[in-house]
């Protein structure tokens, strides 16, 4: 796959200082611009997409991801992935396979014989496990969420490396968003999401070997 330059929206002219810190621009994945540049959810332009060690998000995700990633094996952290971009297909495969459509008899007695026979089935989704987002729906499909492992699984509540990511993870933009806290009946520790940032000044800047990111083709 050929090499490209990321662009970003900072100013290369602006040097980063080992101190550059900021916030993430909001709570949850931000999309609004993706969706007022025309961009749709699992059918993302490969031009926008970035792989980096074989994760594949959006580009400007994919960056600070790069970051994360490198922050996290300089702390000695086992940082992984288990799922990053996913196309509207592979979205509605996790979706059947968690929700499958189940179809129950429906009974009523009969009039004239006083038994009880099957007028009809009734077909609902049951879903099962974790909650997973309807196709379309899921920042995956924005290339702007991760599931993170830990070299052992998914993160879970009580894992160093969600711990890790809970006092590290806002510095480079990414985000567990509201629902997914540990707690909630939707928690979901190993997913976090990429939320932008504030600071126009990018910690480690200049810092990331370019070419470990990639055009996804």
């Amino acid at each position: 796959m050929p090499i490209v330059a990321l662009i970003l929206t900072i100013s290369a002219a602006v040097a980063p200082t080992p101190t550059s810190e900021y916030a993430p621009a909001n709570d949850e994945a931000y999309t609004l611009d993706l969706e007022v540049d025309g961009y749709r959810n699992g059918a993302m332009d490969p031009d926008r997409l970035m792989e980096y060690r074989g994760c594949v998000l959006e580009r400007d995700a994919a960056y600070m991801y790069a970051l994360l990633m490198e922050a996290a094996e300089e702390d000695g952290v086992p940082l992984g992935f288990e799922d990053c971009y996913r196309s509207y297909g592979s979205q509605a495969a996790a979706y059947n396979s968690r929700c499958p459509i189940t179809e129950t008899p429906i009974f009523a007695v009969d009039p004239l014989t006083g038994a009880n026979v099957q007028t009809g089935v009734q077909s609902a989704r049951v879903c099962s496990g974790p909650p997973t987002a309807r196709p379309g729906a899921s920042n995956h499909g924005w290339g702007r969420a991760v599931d993170f492992t830990d070299g052992n699984g998914i993160l879970g509540c009580s894992d160093a490396t969600f711990r890790w990511m809970q006092g590290n993870a806002h510095r480079f933009g990414w985000v567990h968003p509201d629902w997914a806290h540990c707690g909630m009946a939707t928690q979901e520790p190993w997913h976090w999401e990429y939320a932008g940032v504030t600071d126009s000044i990018l910690p480690g800047f200049g810092r990331l070997d370019p070419k470990l990111l990639q055009v996804v083709q």
